[in-house]
């Protein structure tokens, strides 16, 4: 986390510093998935993060066998944190982790002129994350459109991993 590393706080970074990759970690074998698990475990927001676009999934052990969970489910991959505060995504290739880093962009460029983060203020919204300078707004368009936003980046990480779900069972099933 940001304020473990002694990295400044989320408001104090220009957009471009709270997007940019903060952690990419190799999950391509079951021993890559523990070592990500033990390096990764202790974040606040992975397990969340990586659960929320799975439904179908639940953890019922620890934070550090999400990642092995993770390679079991959807195949070989990479664990990214997207941005000081952004949020922690598996994805099966680079092009995805393009993908949703844009989306996640987005998100932060959004947000960043608006002042604030506007919406929910859940512990699980990447907005509230942020802790953006400023007043939020209360403008009925700024609070949609950042709300429009981060339910376009969760929808696209919903849809990635579950594409890369089904294409890793279909390889796996014995003729």
């Amino acid at each position: 986390m940001w304020w473990s590393r002694r990295r400044r706080a989320p408001a104090s970074l220009p957009p471009a510093a709270l997007t940019h990759l903060t952690e990419l970690h190799d999950v391509f074998s079951p021993e890559d998935a523990r070592q990500a698990g033990n390096r990764t475990g202790h974040e606040k927001y992975m397990v969340g993060d990586l659960l929320r676009p799975r439904p179908w999934l639940s953890l019922m052990g620890s934070a550090q066998e999400l990642p092995a969970l993770l390679w079991r489910t959807e195949g070989p991959g990479l664990l990214a944190l997207l941005g000081e505060a952004g949020p922690w995504v598996y994805v099966p290739d680079v092009a995805a982790l393009q993908r949703l880093g844009r989306a996640y962009d987005q998100l932060v460029r959004a947000a960043w002129p608006a002042g604030g983060p506007a919406g929910s203020q859940e512990e699980s919204s990447l907005l509230a994350r942020l802790h953006l300078p400023g007043p939020v707004s209360e403008s009925g368009g700024d609070k949609a459109t950042l709300l429009e936003h981060e339910s376009a980046f969760w929808t696209l990480a919903h849809q990635t991993a579950r594409n890369r779900q089904e294409a890793w069972a279909a390889h796996r099933v014995w003729p």
